[in-house]
């Protein structure tokens, strides 16, 4: 790896520097990532000529797209790294985007809010489980469906057909006679070997025949076999042979038929977005049958971008780590095999599909077919509904309001990450904090966090938010959180100077800080009328507040998150103080 490094602190002159050094680069393809000044890496990018495609980046004309010149404005450094061919960039940079998470690059983020089937294959008598959460430990997961009710109807279904246990694997390990379900023939009785291992193993195998699209060749084998005990007389054998085919083809269309008489395999893409919302659905067909439905969440999709400059980001990241890591693609339910085609809603407009096309050996294409745009629009429609759920449940404020917060605020950058902190205690018993994050206007609940005070010992606010923001930013490599691009504090310009204090204490650049106070009751004894403030926000280095109206997207957001902040910690100080009143009556018992 080769890093190039610049230290000039004037924005023009440092551009002109990195520019010289970017003429004397090798022309060789690779990677690239740029740094801001901490080092922290903003934009991993690939190139067949690494001298050209970054001299690129710093020159002296301001880029068209405000997002590659923000990007320009914040580099101090880049690194190198070279490989023989551009496909082995192209994997490299996926590789290197999904470690770092840079704040410039479109990512892909799974949506793992799907139910799955699960099926343990190292057990010796495994059962088909129901999970939304898909896990690397050596299982079988199938899906995602499309809604608990069809997975759940599926994994009945199929446990009924092929007879699979489906209790836990405690009551399995200390059963001493079956259940009821082997007295109705519901279940082959594995907890007490009335079926061997061989025989067991064959219904695993056939049930996840079903779920990798292969009902067809079972379907067809059963219906023969029905058809020779029935010549034979052997009618109950018969019967049971039609229940199995009735109950797999209700399995089958569970499923839906999208391409009856087709034995294609092919990805049918759909996105949907909505400002800096954008959502993308890969259908899954297998055999000509839709087997599964995977949804993805894109970040940092710049509004500015094309879908299709969007979508070839996405095919990338998803194809490069599904072809690189088998285990990976089987864990989400894709083990079956890489498709022979993928149909994409939009046109390229860049070589990244042809690329893909040759690395991975895909044909990706678009619509041909009065089918192919039918099922664009099934992927289409499905997008566009998580885009309107995600809205509907996410409590997001939009672009607008970020935008606004930046201008407000004179921010030198739109934050695209908030993190607010809050304290709570009763005087000074039971401390604790809470730190919430919102990206691109939205909570995104998994990155909340909860302290417990452990050295201010009172009620000492300031004392206690330099223990949590020092705690929260001394940690920020072992938890690999980005830096925020705005901090907010509950209060007024004292917490607002120890929360400033305690950043460049810490070292920490590139991010802003505000306080924010309650509205306050104020009052004249000369007159009866009580007034009420707004909220106030205050900035460093300026005396008087900054006064948004309750009608304005940035106080919407800038309000949300202070809330949002207080109701957490509030939540984790009646936890904590019940815990201990708890104990302590335990105790005197």
């Amino acid at each position: 790896m080769t890093e190039v490094e610049n230290q000039a602190p004037n924005p023009e002159l440092r551009r002109a520097e990195l520019l010289q050094k970017a003429r004397s680069i090798s022309t060789l393809p690779g990677v690239y990532l740029m740094k801001d000044e901490s080092g922290g890496i903003l934009y991993v990018g690939k190139a067949k000529n690494l001298r050209n495609r970054v001299s690129s980046y710093f020159q002296a004309a301001r880029h068209e797209r405000l997002r590659t010149e923000l990007l320009v404005t914040a580099i101090y450094a880049f690194d190198l790294i070279l490989t023989e061919t551009e496909n082995e960039a192209l994997i490299l940079e996926c590789t290197l985007i999904k470690k770092h998470k840079p704040r410039f690059n479109v990512r892909l983020k799974d949506d793992k809010g799907y139910p799955y089937l699960k099926m343990d294959v190292a057990q010796a008598f495994p059962r088909l489980e129901w999970t939304r959460r898909v896990k690397r430990d050596g299982a079988r997961y199938f899906g995602p469906f499309p809604s608990a009710w069809s997975a759940r109807q599926t994994l009945q279904l199929l446990n009924h057909t092929f007879r699979l246990r489906d209790c836990s694997d405690n009551t399995f390990r200390h059963r001493s006679r079956p259940c009821i379900l082997y007295q109705i023939d519901q279940c082959s009785g594995p907890c007490v070997r009335l079926t061997d291992e061989a025989g067991y193993r064959k219904s695993i195998d056939q049930a996840m025949s079903i779920l990798e699209g292969k009902a067809d060749e079972l379907l067809g084998s059963l219906r023969g076999q029905m058809n020779e005990a029935a010549i034979a007389e052997e009618f109950e054998r018969a019967a049971h042979f039609r229940d199995q085919i009735q109950a797999l083809e209700g399995i089958t269309s569970i499923q839906g038929v999208v391409e009856a008489g087709s034995d294609r395999d092919r990805d049918v893409i759909g996105i949907a977005r909505s400002e800096l919302v954008f959502h993308a659905v890969i259908l899954q067909i297998r055999g000509g049958r839709l087997i599964s439905v995977r949804h993805f969440d894109v970040q940092n999709a710049d509004p500015i971008l094309s879908d299709s400059e969007i979508l070839g980001g996405v095919l990338t990241q998803y194809y490069v780590a599904l072809d690189s890591k088998p285990d990976l693609s089987q864990a989400g339910g894709e083990g079956l095999s890489r498709p022979s085609e993928v149909l994409i809603p939009v046109p390229p407009e860049n070589s990244e599909f042809e690329m893909l096309e040759s690395s991975l050996g895909l044909r990706i294409r678009t619509s041909e077919s009065p089918l192919d745009e039918q099922i664009l629009g099934v992927a289409r429609q499905n997008a566009k509904y998580s885009v309107e759920q995600n809205a509907k449940h996410s409590g997001g404020h939009g672009l607008a309001a970020l935008e606004e917060v930046q201008e407000k605020l004179e921010l030198s950058k739109l934050p695209h990450r908030i993190e607010c902190f809050d304290n709570s205690n009763i005087h000074g018993e039971d401390a604790v904090a809470s730190r919430v994050v919102f990206v691109d206007g939205a909570p995104d609940k998994n990155l909340y966090r909860r302290y417990k005070i452990k050295t201010v010992e009172g009620a000492n606010d300031f004392a206690t938010m330099r223990e949590v923001l020092g705690r929260r930013f001394a940690a920020l490599g072992r938890e690999g959180d980005e830096l925020p691009d705005l901090v907010v504090v509950d209060g007024g310009k004292g917490q607002l100077s120890q929360a400033v204090a305690i950043l460049e204490e810490l070292q920490i650049q590139g991010v802003a800080v505000v306080g924010l106070a309650k509205a306050r009751t104020e009052s004249d004894f000369r007159s009866t009328e009580l007034k009420s403030s707004l909220e106030r926000i205050f900035i460093p280095g300026r005396k008087n507040p900054v006064n948004l109206l309750p009608h304005m997207p940035a106080y919407k957001l800038l309000t949300h998150v202070r809330d949002e902040a207080h109701r957490f910690a509030i939540s984790y100080h009646r936890q904590v103080r019940d815990k201990r009143v708890l104990g302590k009556k335990k105790d005197s018992s």
